[in-house]
């Protein structure tokens, strides 16, 4: 295996699995009604702090695409020894690069827009309806994760 693609892998997990911590640290001390799904209050926290989000979840972006120098290394040295597998990672590595991209762009794209919606709604209706779509949004990323972002 080539000593130099095997470092390159070995950083870009090194960096994933820190900026990963870090991430998820940050989103339990900062936006703790999002594990404990309270959308009123996470629609009103997006609200007073768009930009934050934004920055937040694009950041959450970035920290994927630093695994991305993992994959190869792990293609080549399980291909040396099994194909199949090498294969099969490879698959998996696609999927989790996708599904890796679509989780923080839901909630940098799609949250923002609902807690405008919610702050400018004029009745308790419209509030509802937003939070309702929210929760629908939440745990339709919640499924994904579930089925595949453990990969």
């Amino acid at each position: 295996m080539d000593p130099k693609l095997l470092k390159i892998g070995g950083v870009g997990a090194l960096v994933y699995a820190i900026s990963t911590a870090f991430f998820y640290t940050y989103l339990a001390w900062r936006w703790p009604m999002v594990g404990r799904q309270e959308t009123e209050s996470v629609l009103k926290e997006v609200g007073q702090h768009p930009r934050e989000w934004l920055v937040f979840w694009w950041a959450g972006l970035m920290v994927s695409f630093s695994l991305i120098p993992v994959f190869p290394a792990l293609f080549q040295a399980l291909w040396k020894t099994a194909g199949a597998y090498a294969s099969i990672a490879l698959f998996f590595a696609f999927i989790a690069i996708i599904l890796g991209t679509l989780s923080p762009l839901r909630h940098a794209a799609v949250t923002p827009t609902l807690a405008d919606l919610y702050q400018r709604a004029t009745d308790d209706g419209a509030r509802q309806t937003v939070a309702l779509i929210y929760k629908a949004q939440e745990a339709y990323g919640q499924g994904l994760f579930c089925v595949f972002g453990t990969t």
